[in-house]
């Protein structure tokens, strides 16, 4: 939705106007897309307050108010028609609305961003060592940098679309309990195994990447994606989708150069691609061209890989470019070659990591996919085209190489326009 327009939705949207339960849907969606901010709304479910545990109390002793026990209290002690913002310890800030019926918590954000020196000496005047500074700094960046004032107007905003003033602000402090005592860390700051496992799968990428091997690559990717689902930036939204697509470039320009590849190639194709990828308007569109920045580079690698073949494989190769279109058999290749068969099998696969049926297929799938991008020929027409005069055959060999059927392909890439 365009950003413009929410805002005056949710600006613009009265009680008398819809239930109160259709605008929190709206808002919950909206204001976390709009301000980076939480919105959590609570009705008396108990696991509402366990998740927002489980996902903003970095301590339990420093944090009490951010524990399901300590948020239970806090409602049943506070005020209808109030909005509490309330500082703790950390240096973090939420803002709770209570009405009759629900509360909203806001939050929680930072107002500055990460400043080491202050946090070590934060972390030291509360009691915990210097070994908490990691997971701290983990903690408190995945937090919104917002500024008060902001978060204030946002909350009153919300208040004025939910219920008639007067509303009430009212600013709550909460002090630490049990310094000294053996602070405990949650799960997944103490727990380093969630981090060490998403940094292991982007080493995935690089190494995919750099071998030029598209399917391991998309694999890791889908696998980070699992391992990420409560990291900040990489949620379903359009706005984390793009911060995303610039962490991941960032893994692929590495495993990119690490292959072997011209920097200043490396760095075209990924400005290319940066650019398009921020007029993205849709997640599929964004996972699109993502796909098809990973094929490109994989395609240069093993475009760069042919030029370090031995002269009998680069002749190999060059023959099968040149011949797409017609029968091949393994035998008059290496005759191409120059090569016994024997042995020239043997050292195809060892430079080039595939067999000779293996690379034959690729090359003609690639020449296929583009055709099926850029021409209006039909599916049986493309097969010829590479040497599959077989359709059936053709399109079992497609699927194997690139995971879909040809007509899939092309349904779910569409057509491209004319090159530039």
């Amino acid at each position: 939705m365009n950003r413009g327009r929410a805002a005056a939705r949710l600006a613009g949207t009265k009680v008398n106007d819809l239930e109160h339960s259709s605008f929190l849907e709206s808002a919950v969606i909206m204001v976390p897309s709009l301000t980076g901010m939480n919105l959590s709304v609570y009705t008396g479910d108990p696991s509402v307050l366990a998740q927002f545990q489980d996902r903003f109390c970095f301590s339990p002793q420093l944090q009490p108010i951010y524990t399901q026990t300590g948020l239970d209290k806090f409602f049943a002690d506070s005020s209808e028609a109030a909005i509490y913002h309330i500082a703790e310890s950390l240096g973090t800030r939420l803002i709770i609305l209570c009405a009759k019926e629900y509360s909203l918590l806001l939050g929680p954000y930072v107002e500055d961003g990460w400043r080491e020196r202050a946090a070590r000496r934060l972390l030291a005047e509360l009691g915990a060592s210097e070994s908490a500074l990691p997971m701290y700094k983990a903690y408190r960046c995945q937090l919104p940098v917002v500024q008060q004032d902001f978060a204030v107007r946002t909350a009153f905003l919300l208040a004025e679309n939910l219920r008639d003033g007067p509303w009430v602000i009212e600013p709550r402090w909460f002090q630490p309990r049990g310094l000294g005592s053996g602070l405990t860390f949650a799960d997944a700051y103490a727990n380093a195994s969630e981090v060490n496992l998403r940094y292991w799968l982007e080493d995935r990428v690089v190494e995919a990447m750099s071998q030029g091997d598209a399917e391991i690559v998309r694999q890791a990717l889908t696998d980070m994606g699992k391992a990420s689902t409560g990291v900040r930036f990489l949620s379903d939204s359009l706005q984390d989708q793009v911060a995303s697509a610039a962490m991941t470039r960032t893994l692929i320009r590495l495993g990119a150069k690490r292959s072997g590849l011209s920097p200043v190639l490396v760095d075209s194709i990924s400005q290319e691609y940066a650019q398009k990828m921020h007029r993205s308007i849709s997640k599929k569109e964004m996972s699109r061209l993502m796909s098809e920045l990973i094929e490109r580079f994989c395609a240069e690698i093993r475009d760069r890989r042919r030029s370090r073949l031995s002269p009998a494989v680069r002749r190999a190769a060059d023959y099968m470019e040149v011949n797409l279109s017609k029968s091949m058999t393994t035998a008059e290749i290496a005759q191409a070659a120059g090569e016994e068969r024997q042995r020239f099998v043997r050292q195809f696969r060892r430079e080039t990591g595939m067999t000779v049926k293996e690379y034959l297929a690729d090359r003609r799938c690639t020449v296929a996919a583009q055709l099926l991008l850029d021409s209006e020929a039909s599916v049986q027409d493309i097969a010829a085209f590479v040497g599959y005069p077989d359709n059936n055959y053709f399109s079992k060999v497609f699927k194997t190489c690139l995971g879909v059927p040809p007509q899939t392909y092309r349904n779910t890439h569409g057509k491209a326009g004319p090159s530039l």
